[in-house]
């Protein structure tokens, strides 16, 4: 009886430590061939583990919504120079993001610029303009 108690409660704790894991997802939703500049109104933007999440209010053709991204975890983002506060609620700003494959809204933020104009993340986006940095023709595109 001790043994199946004992069995019991470890198939318990390996389901739920498991779990995480399970519930995390691949980035082959995202299409980093293609990336994007979008310019919106910061709603929320907690850069946590295991992944940033941002809510950005934009404006295009669509009309003006508020849409979700997601990107790298805190440790990436504050090793590319992210400091804690630096997009704040009602902030303008410029992110650099692979969009979804399936077209809807989102995406996966690569980079950013903040309201003072620091740019921080992985490449694509232009210190000084905020926006996609121009390509020369043929250059690789990394994702």
């Amino acid at each position: 009886m001790k043994n199946l108690m004992r069995s019991g409660i470890f198939l318990a704790v390996l389901a739920l430590g498991s779990a995480g894991a399970y519930a995390h997802h691949s980035a082959a939703q995202f299409d980093f061939t293609h990336q994007i500049t979008i310019q919106g109104t910061v709603k929320s933007f907690h850069v946590t583990n295991p992944h940033t999440a941002a809510v950005i209010e934009v404006t295009d053709a669509k009309g003006t919504r508020d849409v979700e991204y997601e990107g790298h975890s805190a440790s990436n983002f504050y090793r590319a120079g992210y400091t804690k506060d630096a997009v704040k609620f009602g902030d303008h700003v410029s992110i650099l993001i692979a969009p979804r494959r399936d077209g809807k809204d989102g995406g996966f933020i690569s980079a950013f610029t903040t309201a003072s104009g620091q740019t921080i993340g992985f490449g694509g986006l232009s210190p000084s303009t905020g926006k996609a940095e121009e390509k020369a023709p043929g250059a690789a595109t990394k994702p």
